[in-house]
């Protein structure tokens, strides 16, 4: 009922998505333990997704219809990313990325949920949560109603001190349960102190979403941060229960299972759902051991529901809001952000940002611009190039691997060129060997066996250098080159270029071969061997 008032949908929505989703996601999921249904981020994504569409409380037939859409789409885009095989991509996300995004997540609960805890109404408005909260709570700070916090105040604690006792008495469920004995025993009435509406008796009946191509656009951003978000939760939910239990968790199977379960669940009045990590905690320290136990879960709540729906009239706002008060301060991982603040500063800037933007805009965007800082931050480390020259220690069988200076002092010079090699790198690449063409060298014995993979940019660049060198009657010469990279180079037409006397590949006849080789043939082209080519070849004792 907490989640579906955050989702800004009457509290039955969320029970009807608690059993539905229920039970479909603990048959399909690939973890025994997977509990699914409503959770907090999901909820804030579809109120963030759907509040600019359609007001809840002036459009309230729209807006539902709208989160049933949502629910339909979210279903379609997880069940396409299964049939693609795209789990992997939850890789693609980082941490600090999901913690300023769930940190966030927890800070809006605990602004949106304000105005319910004090007693006051809530308004529609413009402006982010955050500020609107702290703005109508300052603007109303004389209306505050005592009753309503005295019942928010009592629940937090009471919450607070069950989970001391013990992680498996349900806290949550005797708070609210008290708090509604507490009106039901006064006398309170919704004059004195805001409560649930009536709840409907009986479970959903099918119902097709309303929505057409304007609107399904609309809402499609949404539903693809909701996707994504959701596939993330579930996994990770899975996977930390796994490393207990030993399962093994398959993501794609886990985008089915959770496209399938909301799509399902769209046609029964539902709104998007995921894993969620408190209710599949408990199932697991409770001492479940089969998918059977979250089915039977998803039939209490039923029965409860069919039972009690009636009593549910009695349960104050403020209460609830008590409640998710609890659970925004579980979901910001105060530790961890501290943790990255003294550790990593491109991580800290990632987690922060996404965090500001999660509570300053759409939550949505907050997630894209969270994976385009990640995607940032790949291509600057990876943008790095690693070209090294190796310089033997004096009076040793040793070498020391050190950056390229501008310029070296001999004639031949001996290069290690490693990594990923892409066209982000071409300038500098570019740059550095230009230096070695405007200096001394004459030959110029490159090592490609670290070189994971070489795009057409990186070719270029190698052909560029190599007729600039052979023009000052010097030469490049390739060692270490794997079968594949030598047949790409081939195609390219650079083996033509340098000759392929001057390539010489990976051998199996010993150790260091194929430098051995090029270092050989180097001093024939040149007449001399410096003394640190020299001294190198002795060091070598192996080939990495």
């Amino acid at each position: 009922m907490a989640y579906a008032i955050i989702a800004g949908v009457p509290p039955q929505y969320g029970l009807y998505s608690s059993v539905i989703q229920g039970v479909v996601g603990s048959l399909l999921s690939s973890s025994e333990h997977m509990t699914t249904g409503p959770t907090n981020t999901q909820s804030l994504l579809i109120a963030s997704t759907v509040h600019r569409l359609a007001d809840p409380t002036g459009q309230p037939e729209l807006y539902l219809q709208l989160v049933f859409g949502l629910t339909l789409l979210k279903g379609l885009i997880q069940l396409g990313f299964a049939a693609t095989m795209m789990g992997n991509i939850v890789r693609y996300v980082s941490r600090p990325v999901i913690s300023g995004l769930v940190s966030g997540a927890g800070l809006l609960i605990f602004f949106g949920q304000l105005p319910a805890f004090l007693g006051l109404p809530q308004h529609s408005s413009n402006l982010p949560v955050v500020i609107r909260s702290i703005q109508e709570a300052w603007q109303h700070v004389r209306d505050v109603n005592p009753r309503a916090v005295l019942i928010g105040s009592a629940v937090v604690a009471l919450i607070v001190l069950l989970r001391m006792r013990s992680k498996l008495l349900p806290g949550s469920l005797f708070a609210v349960v008290l708090a509604g004995l507490a009106v039901w025993c006064f006398g309170w009435t919704h004059g004195q102190v805001s409560l649930i509406a009536p709840l409907p008796h009986g479970l959903p009946h099918f119902h097709v979403p309303a929505i057409g191509w304007t609107e399904a656009e609309e809402l499609f951003g949404g539903a693809l941060a909701l996707a994504i978000v959701g596939m993330l939760e579930s996994v990770a939910i899975a996977k930390s229960i796994a490393v207990h239990t030993g399962e093994k968790i398959s993501a794609n199977q886990e985008f089915f299972a959770q496209g399938l379960k909301n799509f399902i669940s769209s046609f029964f009045q539902c709104i998007p759902g995921s894993g969620s990590f408190t209710r599949s905690a408990l199932d697991y320290e409770a001492g479940a051991e089969t998918r059977f136990a979250a089915l039977i879960n998803a039939f209490c709540v039923a029965a409860i529901f069919w039972l009690l729906a009636g009593q549910a009239r009695y349960v104050p706002l403020s209460a609830l809001a008590g409640l998710l008060f609890v659970i925004a301060y579980g979901l910001v991982d105060w530790r961890y952000i501290l943790r990255v603040l003294r550790s990593n500063r491109a991580d800290a800037g990632v987690l922060l940002c996404t965090l500001l933007v999660a509570c300053t805009a759409p939550l949505q965007f907050a997630i894209l611009f969270g994976v385009l800082l990640n995607i940032g931050l790949f291509i600057r480390t990876a943008s790095r190039l690693h070209l090294n020259e190796f310089v033997p220690v004096e009076r040793s069988d040793l070498f020391i691997e050190r950056e390229l200076p501008g310029s070296a002092p001999n004639r031949i010079v001996f290069l290690q060129l490693e990594g990923d090699l892409f066209f982000g790198l071409a300038d500098e690449l570019k740059t550095r060997l230009t230096h070695l063409v405007n200096g001394k060298q004459r030959t110029v014995v490159l090592r490609l066996r670290r070189t994971h993979s070489v795009d057409s940019t990186i070719l270029h660049v190698f052909e560029e250098f190599a007729r600039e060198i052979m023009s000052k009657s010097g030469h490049l010469i390739l060692c270490g080159v794997q079968p594949e990279l030598r047949q790409v180079l081939e195609n390219y037409g650079l083996i033509d270029l340098i000759g392929a006397e001057n390539c010489f590949g990976v051998t199996g006849t010993g150790l260091f071969e194929s430098v051995k080789q090029a270092i050989a043939h180097a001093r024939r082209l040149s007449g001399e061997l410096p003394v640190a080519i020299e001294e190198l070849e002795k060091s070598w004792a192996y080939e990495i």
